[in-house]
């Protein structure tokens, strides 16, 4: 459990609910470079991985964070926010 102190009334905050999980996506590749057809028919999109703390999810976006903190009343605030649309999310994985 973390308590927070900022000159004041030390507070406990409020209980962390959110899971960590690992988000596997698909990312579209683009260039700019002068390529031959063969070389650009055979471009293939990228698999990349995010991992952070669920914030929402429903069928059409997905929300997670990767950073956290309690302000001075215990309310947790975070930071490094992303949102992906549902179709370019191949698969959750939840951390231990």
């Amino acid at each position: 459990m973390i308590c927070i102190k900022r000159g004041g009334i030390m507070k406990k905050p409020n209980k962390f609910k959110y899971k960590q999980v690992k988000i596997i996506w698909i990312d579209i590749i683009s260039s700019s470079e002068w390529m031959s057809l063969e070389k650009a028919t055979n471009q293939v999109y990228s698999f990349c991985e995010d991992i952070g703390y669920l914030l929402y999810k429903d069928s059409k976006k997905l929300t997670i964070f990767t950073s956290y903190s309690f302000d001075d009343d215990g309310n947790l605030e975070v930071g490094g926010v992303t949102t992906y649309p549902r179709k370019v999310v191949l698969k959750i994985e939840r951390m231990k």
